[in-house]
């Protein structure tokens, strides 16, 4: 009788192990990856209306010379043959930018008389949309109070100063080759977009702050001061630009569901592209185009 026991010892076990396996279904399997991911381009911009100087040749973007160079722009993010063209502008706004580019497209819209007339949504994301015959462009920005200059006081603030000083350092002599004339749109973009720069950005609203503890915000407008922990600071000011960029990234989703778009361009300020692209890469449905492999090709 032992011996018919220990015969059966192992069989048994593998009938648990089995049954184990079976019983334990509880956690449903993952969802398969899709077969046709989503393409996205992030373009990372300025805001240039906010420079346009029209006593300046070389920072009047309205000028036959930066129109020209605007035009290479447009003609090289034309070879992505995005389907949907996204803006940094709300939902809520939406039948407003419909209204503007339909005029836009029927020749009925005058930029050069147009309030912000020079700024990345009607110079790129207008043009763009309009050449690959699009029906509108699609809002998908998240309004919140949120600033770059927010953060104030507090225990290692000296860290996050410093990291901006160095932040407007590499930036600052770029920007100021672009708005002298030195530097072309599409050279500026690429600047804009290159990897390191992004991670720079990055690093300056999405980790350094984290370090600053027991101080303030220059302005609680819009915000409920008593739901924010001034203990933690540093760590309120990047929850605030992350909340932000958590609905941006849920109206880029739920746009592209429910129109259905393959191939996204979207076009936001630069600082935006480094804490979407990390979400955004861990979505299986979306694959990421870097901006400047098309900023930097040829052409034709």
């Amino acid at each position: 009788m032992k011996k018919t026991w220990f015969f059966l010892l192992p069989i048994l076990f593998v009938f648990a192990c089995n049954s184990i396996n079976k019983s334990d279904s509880s956690t449903p399997p993952l969802p398969p990856e899709p077969t046709t991911k989503t393409q996205i381009l992030l373009l990372g911009s300025l805001h240039f209306n906010q420079f346009q100087d029209e006593s300046s040749p070389a920072s009047n973007f309205l000028g036959q010379k930066r129109q020209q160079e605007i035009d290479e722009v447009n003609q090289l993010l034309e070879k992505y043959q995005p389907d949907m063209v996204m803006i940094e502008r709300a939902p809520a706004e939406q039948a407003k930018y419909d209204s503007l580019f339909q005029l836009f497209k029927a020749g009925k819209l005058d930029l050069n008389e147009l309030e912000g007339g020079t700024g990345e949504v009607y110079q790129f994301a207008f043009k763009l949309a309009r050449n690959l015959r699009h029906g509108t462009v699609y809002c998908v920005d998240y309004d919140q109070s949120t600033s770059q200059g927010l953060l104030s006081t507090g225990d290692n603030i000296e860290l996050f100063e410093a990291g901006l000083q160095n932040f407007r350092n590499v930036s600052r002599g770029v920007t100021a080759d672009f708005m002298d004339g030195n530097l072309t749109f599409r050279k500026f973009f690429i600047f804009l977009n290159k990897p390191e720069i992004i991670q720079l950005s990055h690093q300056q609203f999405y980790n350094l702050p984290a370090y600053v503890q027991n101080g303030s915000f220059r302005s609680y407008e819009g915000l409920d001061r008593n739901a924010i922990d001034t203990t933690q600071i540093g760590a309120e000011f990047i929850s605030l630009f992350y909340e932000r960029n958590l609905k941006i990234y849920s109206n880029i989703l739920n746009t592209q569901l429910k129109h259905k778009g393959k191939r996204i361009l979207l076009i936001m300020g630069q600082t935006h592209i480094g804490v979407l692209q990390d979400i955004i890469e861990n979505n299986p449905a979306y694959e990421i185009v870097p901006a400047n492999n098309y900023l930097s090709s040829s052409i034709y």
